[in-house]
This record gives structure tokens, sequence and C-alpha cells, in this order.
């Protein structure tokens, strides 16, 4: 199969799973549902069931909205592009589940909701730390995080051994979000952590990469 049909139907089956999964789950949910948390998780906006599907339409809009794109721009196929296109597949289907999801396995209590929606935040994070490696091959060659620089751009396998180095850091911070929010922590706790952790952690890559991975500027 070529790897532009491969990941047309990849993209296609992802619109598919989440909809065999979304459907079922919004005609059990009650009329009116959970539509925003404060800080506290606690629920101050309801709103109609309608709300659960935003995500998936979404995500939906996004999929059909690229899938002309690819079918007729110049991309050079390979099967890095098409992982790279898993992995975006994979981490908007779980964004798009994330609220409907939710709604149905807490049964629209709020902080319930919101930890459940700390932790699927927290697995989005894992598994862009995780794909990070099959982006960074199916992206433009550029420096180490991808700000200007007098040195000459890194070869690709430097690049990917970056990727790969930032990209477990990353899991292992999405990781943590997951185990504390099972743990019950405050929600308002897991989500400066999440912030202010991807903040901190990604001032400390990109310095610690760019002054181990990428090349010196020749004098």
């Amino acid at each position: 199969m070529k790897p532009r049909t491969k990941a047309v139907l990849i993209l296609l089956g992802a619109v598919v799973l989440v909809w065999l999964v979304v459907w079922p789950v919004y005609l059990v949910l009650p009329d009116t549902v959970p539509a925003h948390l404060n800080a506290a998780g606690q629920v101050d906006r309801w709103g109609p069931r309608l709300e659960a599907l935003i995500l998936p339409l979404i995500f939906t809009f996004v999929v059909l909205a690229t899938l002309p794109i690819l079918l007729v721009a110049p991309i050079e196929w390979s099967e890095a592009t098409v992982h790279g296109l898993a992995v975006f597949a994979a981490v908007g289907a779980l964004f798009a589940l994330l609220q409907p999801l939710g709604l149905y396995l807490t049964g629209g209590d709020g902080p319930a909701f919101s930890r459940l929606l700390d932790a699927g935040i927290g697995l989005l994070v894992v598994t862009v730390g995780l794909g990070l490696p099959t982006l960074t091959r199916t992206g433009p060659p550029q420096p180490i995080c991808g700000f200007p620089s007098s040195a000459p751009v890194p070869d690709l396998e430097t690049r990917v051994k970056g990727a790969r180095i930032g990209g477990r850091a990353i899991a292992a911070h999405g990781g943590v979000v997951v185990l504390l929010a099972l743990l019950g922590a405050p929600p308002a706790w897991i989500t400066a952590y999440l912030v202010g952790g991807l903040v901190v952690l990604g001032v400390v890559l990109c310095v610690y990469l760019k002054r181990t991975l990428e090349p010196r500027a020749p004098r």
C-alpha cells in the first residue's frame, strides 16, 4: 500500500473510531452536563449535552480539512511521514474523546470529572512526548528547539536524538500528571504542576540540548 493511501486511511480510521465511541456515549448522557470547570474543579456552568460533541466535531473538521491538502500537496511521502500522521491522529483522537468519555465515566461530578480530564491531558502529554522523535523525522531541518541560530543546522540523527531525550522527559512529566490525578490531588495543584512544569522543562531541555547537541558555528 502506498504511504499516501495508508496515511489517509489512518486519519479516516481515527475519525470513525472516535465517533464509534462518542455516539453511544452521547445517547446516554443526561440532557444537561457540566460545560465549564473553575480552577478548583467545581462546575461553574452547565449546558446541553450537545457540548459533549464539540471536541469530536473539531477533530473531525481538522481531519477532513487536512485530507484534500494531503492528496494534492507535493509531499515527499515515506513511512516516517505516515508515522508522523499516525501520532497526530492518536493525539487528536484522545483529545476528542476527553470530554464525552469524562462526562460518561464520572456522571457529571465536578471534581471527579476534573481529575479525569487532568489524567487525560497527562496521557496526551505522554503521547506527544513518545511521538516527538517520529514527528522530528517528518519535520523540516531546523536548529535545536527551532530557535534561530548562527550554528549549522544539526543533521537528522542529532535532531532525533534530541527529540528522544526531550520526548522521554516530557512523557515522564505527563506520567506524573496522570499519577497525581489518580491519587486525587486538588485540580488546581495538578494544573499548576502541568503548566509550570512544561514551561520549566521546555526551557531546561532547550538550553541543555543546544549546548550538548547543536554544532558550534565556525569561527
